[in-house]
């Protein structure tokens, strides 16, 4: 069996072309940069406590700092990695020619898209209060012109579950959108605890949204899919229980701000989860023992612990647990998806 995928997320840039209402970064507050060198050790880190590792660049906004990404790209290349990359975009930056420039990167490409334009405007502006779904949207018909299919991601909130089936609607008229990646809203940043969703309503919302993508496919347009629902389906079809929500949970998540802090959750930034500044020399000293403790700093929900569907949903997300929000939504929010995850393979409530 090979060795266990670890992450290594580079945030390029505290700087952003928009104003996210909720940004858990508080994109564009700051304007750090990264330099090179502290991208090069941190892929020489990783390269040496992992066998296996893929490179995730995000902000701020990855694509205002796109030579660096490509100038990483390129070490791995020099150095004989076959690490895969992505970059996690608000699309606004993407024209024809940094859409060319990505392809020839071979790097994957996610969105971020929280609605139809007016309810995408409304939450993800520029700066001067203007929309920014038009240009998101052109950017991934950039994207599709090059062949480039993209995953998107939406943070489901009180302010935009409503209009989460008219999202399935404008991704599938678009062409190249593989699925959706439902991050339910968590209260750090620029967020607020007043924009976590009702769990009844998120539920409902994920219902019309699930079944609004089953309808245009047979209506014979493309398949929006749901990472979620896809991760248990697949759990189910090889029989093996996922252990874990995310890579920060495994154990063998690092995160490199800007600067050079290095973290284990985007998320959870508090001086008790911090492993220090990447570029000192005694950084990679005993790395992985230092994530499973900080892993071992936030405990398990026993609710979650005792569930008979834990095998399927591999657990809560961390950072909710960590700060306290609410945990019924992201509950609410993956039961939904197990109840579809039923009805898609047939299997009834005692087989699974």
């Amino acid at each position: 069996m090979p060795e266990e995928m670890a992450l290594l997320a580079l945030s390029v840039t505290d700087d952003c072309n928009l104003r996210c209402r909720y940004c858990y970064a508080c994109g564009g507050e700051k304007k750090t940069a990264m330099r090179w060198e502290v991208a090069e050790r941190a892929i020489d880190v990783m390269a040496e406590c992992f066998p296996r590792f893929k490179i995730q660049f995000t902000g701020g906004e990855p694509l205002l700092e796109i030579d660096l990404i490509e100038e990483a790209v390129d070490y791995l290349d020099q150095i004989g990695l076959r690490s895969p990359c992505q970059v996690q975009s608000n699309a606004t930056l993407i024209d024809p020619d940094v859409a060319g420039k990505l392809s020839c990167l071979r790097i994957g490409v996610g969105v971020s898209l929280d609605g139809p334009p007016p309810v995408n405007d409304a939450l993800r502006p520029f700066p001067d209060g203007r929309g920014s779904a038009a240009s998101a949207l052109c950017g991934i018909a950039a994207l599709r012109d090059e062949g480039i299919r993209v995953g998107a991601t939406c943070v489901l909130s009180r302010e935009n579950a409503f209009a989460l089936a008219g999202l399935v609607d404008l991704l599938s008229y678009m062409g190249n959108v593989e699925g959706i990646a439902i991050d339910v809203l968590r209260p750090v940043g620029r967020a607020a605890q007043p924009m976590q969703p009702d769990p009844y309503a998120a539920a409902k919302c994920i219902d019309e949204a699930v079944s609004r993508a089953d309808r245009l496919a047979e209506m014979g347009g493309p398949r929006v899919k749901f990472r979620e629902l896809e991760r248990m389906l697949h759990t189910v079809k090889c029989s093996r229980a996922r252990r874990h929500h995310c890579y920060f949970d495994s154990c063998r998540s690092l995160v490199v701000l800007a600067d050079g802090r290095s973290y284990v959750c985007p998320s959870l930034l508090g001086p008790e989860m911090i492993m220090g500044r990447i570029d000192d020399p005694s950084f990679k000293d005993g790395l992985p023992d230092r994530m499973a403790h900080a892993r071992r700093l936030v405990p398990g929900r026993q609710e979650c612990e005792s569930c008979p569907d834990r095998w399927l949903c591999g657990g809560p997300c961390l950072a909710h647990q960590a700060i306290g929000s609410d945990p019924s939504v992201e509950c609410a929010v993956k039961k939904a998806f197990i109840r579809h995850a039923r009805r898609d393979l047939e299997i009834d409530h005692a087989d699974l």
